[in-house]
């Protein structure tokens, strides 16, 4: 099965939703109108409320069916396609979290992720979520990543078992780590063995310089698609599933080989250790 999935690479105003909400709707109506075929739009993250890091984060939070959530479900079931958007979500008890939300062509949530793994700075704003997030949909099955999630193996481990398609990371990574964004991406579409778009931001948020190059990865870590001009503000791909099941037939083959055994036994003894 191929999808056409559309990258929007905008710069979000910090602290501006009515604006970055408008840009977006933007995006998505001129992105079906010259790219009839597409399935699916992922912006990057926070991109309701541009991304920063200050007490005011508070005045732009919303519970996970607010405003925002009314706008883009209305956007979405216009277009017709999925929709994936981020914020900043408060709970009842008056948490605020780094989230996502994937909309069907229908404007129904049919995903929501809380960033796990938090960087030092958002610690100090943000609680972290504790569950991952695969979901079944017919564009294929995907899992939510924020970021730095990126960053670390185990997710991507799990998501393998899990026997993911996509991999959906919408990002604000700033420079000068253009290359541990690119490398820690690639990497997490091999563990995988799935696709990987990651949608980062561009222009500027206070002292943090966002680089754009927004990409889809193969599953075998290649690219198939970079923004090459970060002027640009929107780019459309097509992925093949039908390519993830020739790369696991005849290389890929992780999840046959695994030793969970002597993994877990490793770990059990070690936990026996220091009681």
């Amino acid at each position: 099965m191929k999808v056409q999935m559309a990258l929007s690479q905008r710069e979000f105003i910090p602290g501006d939703k009515k604006s970055n909400i408008q840009r977006m709707e933007e995006d998505i109506e001129l992105c079906k109108r010259k790219k009839p075929r597409t399935n699916l739009v992922v912006f990057p993250e926070l991109s309701a409320t541009g991304y920063f890091l200050e007490p005011a984060l508070r005045d732009v939070a919303e519970e996970r069916f607010g405003s925002t959530f009314q706008r883009m479900s209305t956007a979405a079931k216009r277009e017709g396609l999925y929709l994936l958007y981020g914020y900043v979500e408060k709970d009842t008890s008056d948490h605020l979290y780094n989230s996502t939300m994937l909309l069907d062509p229908n404007g129904q949530c049919i995903a929501h992720y809380r960033k796990i793994h938090l960087t030092p700075f958002e610690k100090e704003f943000f609680k972290g979520g504790d569950a991952p997030v695969v979901v079944d949909t017919p564009i294929g099955r995907i899992a939510l990543l924020i970021c730095w999630d990126l960053a670390f193996p185990e997710y991507s481990a799990y998501l393998s078992k899990e026997g993911v398609e996509l991999v959906l990371a919408p990002s604000a990574w700033e420079s000068p780590y253009e290359g541990p964004f690119a490398r820690f991406a690639s990497a997490r579409a091999i563990d995988t063995t799935a696709y990987v778009a990651t949608c980062n931001h561009k222009g500027q948020s206070g002292n943090l310089s966002f680089f754009g190059q927004s990409r889809v990865y193969n599953p075998d870590g290649t690219k198939v698609a970079l923004f090459e001009n970060i002027q640009e503000k929107w780019m459309v791909s097509t992925i093949d599933y039908d390519v993830i099941k020739k790369w696991k037939q005849r290389f890929f083959t992780m999840n046959d080989d695994r030793r969970t055994d002597v993994f877990e036994r490793r770990e059990s003894y070690a936990n026996q250790k220091n009681r």
